[in-house]
């Protein structure tokens, strides 16, 4: 079962994102470095991007969705009408690689609703976003 079998009638998907490689960048290290020993290195690698596929960010005409399928499966969805806030963050490494956070604040709780951690181009993906919720306005 993907995504697309969860859509709404007439929802198109706008964009799908994973996290960087960059987010998993401690994983990939110490595999390459423990890589000689024992497979280790190639167990921690594979790991990290078990992990990174792992979670999947989605941007249709209708709503953020947040799909993270390891072993069991969860995903949280926002409608454009229900997002209050929408806000990046970005540590002094993640803004040297081009990487970010992106916190999607919804009507009704105090928690963040979703996060897409670690994307690439994260001031791309927030306007994108932006630009939906303002159209569904």
């Amino acid at each position: 079962m993907g995504i697309e079998e969860i859509l709404h009638s007439g929802e198109k998907i706008v964009e799908i994102f994973y996290p960087s490689r960059w987010a998993y960048f401690w994983y990939y290290l110490i595999g390459a470095i423990l890589l000689p020993f024992y497979f280790i290195g190639a167990i921690l690698i594979l790991i990290a991007e078990i992990l990174r596929k792992a979670n999947k960010y989605v941007i249709t005409t209708e709503r953020v969705l947040h799909e993270y399928t390891f072993l069991s499966r969860s995903i949280r969805s926002a409608p454009y009408s229900k997002i209050q806030d929408i806000y990046l963050t970005q540590s002094l490494t993640e803004r040297l690689v081009g990487i970010g956070t992106i916190h999607i604040d919804t009507a009704g709780t105090s928690e963040i609703e979703i996060k897409f951690k670690g994307v690439k181009n994260p001031f791309k993906v927030k306007k994108i976003i932006e630009e939906k919720r303002m159209k569904k306005w």
